[in-house]
């Protein structure tokens, strides 16, 4: 027989599901979606973070072409041009109240956060994601790609 503290757990996960029920498995049309940042998008007005991704810091400078620009611009570009117009689908990895809705998001079968950090304009939440996105992180800046090639 389950512990009442485990009980109300179960309860509260229910609780939770229902009212995230929208977002569950959702599937949104790209004119739906809008890309916040390199790590955030946001579906049918909810604000999704893309789970275990972390992406350059506001101020975090990147230098093509001989001029900065902010990393978080680019990384948000291609979070732009990686979703386009197709379908994404979310699921719901976490949902805790006060926090953004924590999500794997993809487009057409491919991982969103993977495809930001094997691009190198993102990284691996470890706190979130236990080193999920570890080696594909590994990767990029070995290859020294996207921010990687500016540090």
């Amino acid at each position: 027989m389950p512990q009442p503290a485990a009980a109300l757990r179960g309860i509260h996960r229910i609780a939770l599901a229902a009212l995230l029920m929208p977002l569950v498995g959702h599937t949104a049309m790209a004119a739906e979606v809008s890309v916040i940042a390199g790590d955030r998008i946001e579906v049918q007005g909810r604000e999704i973070h893309l789970w275990g991704v972390r992406t350059p810091e506001a101020d975090a400078l990147c230098y093509g072409n001989g001029q900065g620009e902010p990393c978080a611009r680019v990384s948000r570009r291609l979070l732009e041009a990686l979703i386009g117009k197709d379908e994404v689908i979310c699921i719901v990895k976490d949902g805790r109240p006060g926090k953004p809705v924590s999500a794997q998001c993809s487009v057409e079968g491919a991982d969103l956060g993977q495809l930001m950090i094997i691009s190198g304009w993102a990284t691996d939440d470890r706190a979130e994601s236990a080193g999920f996105y570890e080696l594909q992180e590994q990767a990029a800046r070995t290859e020294r790609v996207g921010m990687w090639k500016y540090r």
